[in-house]
């Protein structure tokens, strides 16, 4: 019978460097190795790559009769989804599989072994130990508590992330016409920009089939705001062609929506 020991490390984007977790699981290991897995890969679901074989490795490791640690950096390299982290923390535990989590060693399978074994033993008092079983009862109500407060922590952390990353693309937007405003030019959106670009190709003005009341209607803004794209655009062309200008078009327009 082995003793084996696993670690796993993630980053969501192959920007993003795994340096910082392998230091820190080597500091923990101090001189002993790992087998390692590393993704990078959301961890908003469990079904990511070298996860999947590091599930497969522990569940034959098992079936062998050997000893099993998996060492993680932190819980939300395990999992950002609460009830598929839960459900795979609590598989492995009663599997007999060992979890160290070196941010929160408070929720470790060591950590809630311990609340099981520090159970208070009857003591033959019918009466008493009603008391007894539910107090050991509620003790392992809270260890558990503990772990689905972690992983519901992990899962809001990217949530959080997200609404950060939308409410930091909307200031930026802000701040891009108020810039523009201030500078005396005018903020050019993508939509804008995709009628612009439609306008140079089917205008009667620009050498197309359609007058501007039908080009209006075809893409459903008012007259108004086709005669004023008309006069931005014969400003914008300034002695370029309409080839040239379609092109700074797309341009823009492919600028922005990678934005």
């Amino acid at each position: 019978m082995a003793n084996k020991i696993y670690s796993y490390i993630r980053v969501s984007t192959a920007k993003q460097s795994l340096e910082r977790q392998r230091k820190n699981i080597n500091a923990y290991l101090k001189g002993e190795s790992s087998i390692q897995f590393a993704d990078e890969y959301t961890g908003t679901t469990m079904h990511r790559p070298h996860f999947a074989e590091l599930c497969k490795a522990v569940d034959k490791d098992i079936n062998n009769g050997d000893t099993v640690t998996i060492i993680f950096d932190s819980v939300s390299r395990m999992s950002r989804n609460a009830a598929e982290g839960i459900e795979q923390y609590f598989k492995w535990l009663n599997m007999g599989v060992s979890l160290v989590f070196l941010n929160e060693h408070y929720i470790d399978t060591a950590t809630y072994r311990a609340a099981e074994k520090s159970s208070i033993p009857e003591t033959g008092n019918e009466i008493a130990d009603i008391y007894i079983n539910a107090t050991n009862q509620v003790l392992m109500i809270l260890a558990r508590k503990q772990i689905e407060i972690a992983f519901a922590q992990s899962e809001k952390e990217v949530a959080d992330l997200k609404t950060r990353t939308k409410q930091g693309m909307a200031t930026k937007g802000a701040a891009d016409k108020i810039s523009a405003a201030r500078t005396g030019k005018t903020f050019v959106t993508a939509a804008e920009l995709k009628i612009k670009i439609a306008a140079l190709k089917k205008l009667k003005v620009f050498g197309g089939a359609l007058n501007q009341s039908e080009f209006a209607a075809s893409q459903k803004v008012t007259r108004m705001t086709i005669y004023r794209y008309i006069q931005d655009i014969k400003n914008d062309l300034n002695g370029s062609s309409i080839t040239e200008l379609t092109k700074r078009y797309n341009t823009q327009l492919k600028a922005k929506e990678q934005a």
